[in-house]
């Protein structure tokens, strides 16, 4: 950790919009933040830098996917080989606190912490308009919440970093208990929902909205069990009519159409701009990385199961999920990678109003008819409470479709760990694997334990 907050110190964030002098006095490779933020226009420079922070190789443009996905029931590595073999040791749950993959997205996630962060702490004592310096703040805060959200999914207790610090500090730094993470997500989410726009038009389509911070606040809500408090910020949400099921589930994966109706918020890239495209997701040029379980759970009517079948994009020899294909171009893609939908949010809903108390009313803003929203959309009959008698058959329903909805899309791990379901899964899957629980959170990456060297304030964690 010392060594990574000492080299984020050295390089805030990279202005494009910086202005070049006859005389430069100062060095133009490092913009320290006392000098940089002036304008409004520095401001949103700043924050920018925040979101390409999550579109790197290290979290969404690559990692994740292994992290998140690959590690669950959806996925079977079968290439032992690639890699030193490190993402199949994570999908076959042999991993070790030395795996570079752990690492790299830690330090990529203290990455978008920081920067978050310097935003935060540098945009008030700028002389620009309030309502546009409330929603930057309001940006930055969103994204350093989706990043300690991942953070505490993926390790658990993690340093709780709420400012900038130097090496000093840093290297006093402990890991803070799972409830005071959470805490701060809430708070940097409802701030968020408090200052952001409902909506974008033009450049700005894919900023961070209004109904994205409540839609995400209400996802870590049901994380923690709140299911009440979940309940009335999903509500808001769904009331506000700003989003919709698109008819063709196919249509939600479009690399063409982005930012539709269906998108709350999600990763942007674009193809054919150097750094701002990404490598193919879950691709391989010999391997299905299909899990035979997956293909299986599907109704052969499901429209759904199309889009998780492996086929070639023109052009290209690797094979990968439909929902992903997108033509290369200098053998890179462009579609955006969907970090919360709407119909995540609907499921979310559903499950959040079964878990309060179950009910048998069909009405489509009850739990069955948000369930059954997205069940016809994918071609199957609604349900009603002759199917699913009772809490217990509704709650499994619910986890059923959100495997079949949102697989590859980084939620499958994390679910079957909030849900209490992730030895039987894994166990019925492919692999064939009885877990142990302490798999259920990854090794704290060996190089910040080695760093910091302190074992009762920054301890491993167990099992490993």
């Amino acid at each position: 950790m010392k060594n990574i907050i000492s080299i984020l110190l050295l390089c805030v964030l990279v202005a494009s919009s910086c202005r070049k002098e006859f005389l430069e006095l100062e060095p133009q490779s490092t913009i320290a933040p006392e000098t940089f933020f002036k304008t409004s226009a520095d401001a949103i420079t700043a924050v920018n830098g925040c979101y390409k922070s999550l579109a790197v190789g290290n979290q969404f443009g690559g990692t994740f996917q292994i992290l998140m996905e690959s590690r669950a029931d959806n996925y079977l590595d079968q290439d032992p080989s690639s890699g030193a073999g490190q993402n199949y040791q994570i999908n076959r749950f042999s991993d070790s606190p030395g795996n570079t993959n752990f690492y790299n997205s830690w330090v990529s996630l203290y990455n978008s912490v920081f920067r978050c962060n310097t935003v935060l702490e540098s945009v008030d004592p700028i002389n620009m308009d309030n309502t546009l310096k409330n929603r930057i703040k309001g940006e930055a805060s969103f994204i350093r919440a989706l990043s300690y959200f991942n953070l505490v999914r993926l390790w658990g207790a993690v340093p709780l970093v709420s400012k900038s610090i130097g090496p000093l500090e840093a290297g006093s730094l402990v890991r803070n208990n799972v409830a005071d993470v959470y805490a701060l997500i809430e708070s940097d989410l409802a701030f968020a929902a408090a200052n952001l726009p409902s909506s974008y038009t033009g450049a700005d389509l894919g900023r961070v909205t209004k109904g994205a911070a409540q839609g995400l606040l209400g996802k870590v809500l049901i994380y923690q069990k709140k299911f009440a408090s979940a309940k009335t910020v999903l509500a808001d949400v769904i009331s506000s009519q700003k989003f919709s099921l698109l008819p063709n589930v196919a249509d939600v994966f479009s690399p063409t159409v982005k930012y539709h109706a269906e998108i709350l918020y999600a990763v942007r890239y674009a193809k054919g701009i150097a750094g701002q495209d990404h490598g193919y997701w879950y691709a391989n040029t010999q391997i299905v990385g299909l899990d035979s379980t997956l293909f299986k759970a599907y109704d052969p009517i499901d429209t759904r199961r199309t889009m998780i079948e492996f086929a070639k994009p023109a052009g290209n020899n690797n094979i990968m999920p439909r929902k992903f294909i997108d033509v290369a171009v200098n053998n890179a893609a462009g579609n955006d990678f969907p970090v919360l939908r709407y119909a995540d949010v609907l499921l979310l809903q559903a499950e959040a109003m079964n878990e309060e108390a179950y009910s048998s009313n069909t009405d489509a803003n009850s739990a069955f008819g948000y369930l059954n929203a997205v069940r016809t959309r994918a071609g199957l009959a609604a349900l009603t409470g002759a199917d699913l008698t009772d809490q217990e058959s509704f709650r499994k329903e619910v986890y059923k479709q959100r495997r079949l909805e949102l697989p590859y899309e980084c939620d499958r791990w994390f679910d079957m760990v909030r849900t209490g379901t992730a030895i039987e899964a894994i166990a019925a899957s492919s692999k064939n694997i009885t877990i142990e629980p302490f798999r259920f959170i990854y090794p704290i990456p060996q190089q910040e334990i080695d760093i910091m060297n302190n074992p009762s304030g920054f301890p491993q964690n167990p099992g490993y």
